[in-house]
């Protein structure tokens, strides 16, 4: 057993790989810091503003304000006639009642999962809508940050960018060359 302070074999070849871990570590934290490139210039983009500006935008808009209309009138007229059978169903008694309400228990529940199914597929198409214009806006933006020298660029979003200076928002141009190249 080795005595407390005393050099042992052991002792130096652990010590000698704890220095060279921490060494090589400290190298590898160096090589990487050296990898990050310096941001010199950063341009925001409003996502948002895009989607409600761009012609592309709009129709994805008023197609989706039109399936959802129309998905709101079939769930309405399913609606209106549950409430119509409950009505009904208040005048029955005995055996006709218990039918009457496992029958509107059963005709909520689908009300219930079609309002969801339909909730669904609105949320389907207005990502496949979104989708789209996002990609097209990608390569505009590429074009746009290499035409201002821009190194790096941001959505800007309330809960990403607190602040920036009005000058280093490029969604304008941004819009206006998507309607351009995206009738």
């Amino acid at each position: 057993m080795a005595l407390k302070g005393k050099s042992t074999p052991m002792r130096r070849i652990t010590f000698a790989l704890t220095a060279a871990l921490a060494l090589g570590g400290l190298g590898a934290a160096s090589q990487a810091d050296a990898a990050v490139p310096a941001v010199r210039k950063i341009a925001l983009v409003d996502m948002q503003t895009v989607l409600n500006e761009t012609k592309q935008g709009k129709k994805a808009r008023t197609k989706l304000e039109k399936s959802s209309e129309a998905k709101a009138k079939k769930l309405e007229s399913k609606r209106n006639k549950l409430e119509q059978e409950m009505a009904a169903a208040q005048s029955k008694s005995g055996a006709d009642l218990a039918k009457a309400q496992e029958d509107l228990q059963r005709q909520y529940m689908e009300l219930q999962q079609m309002y969801m199914q339909l909730q669904q597929d609105l949320a389907v198409q207005e990502g496949e809508l979104l989708e789209q214009i996002y990609k097209n806006s990608q390569s505009l933006v590429s074009d746009l940050a290499k035409e201002y020298g821009v190194d790096l660029v941001l959505i800007r979003d309330d809960s990403t960018v607190i602040y920036a200076a009005s000058g280093m928002d490029i969604t304008k141009e941004l819009v206006k060359r998507y309607d351009a190249k995206y009738k």
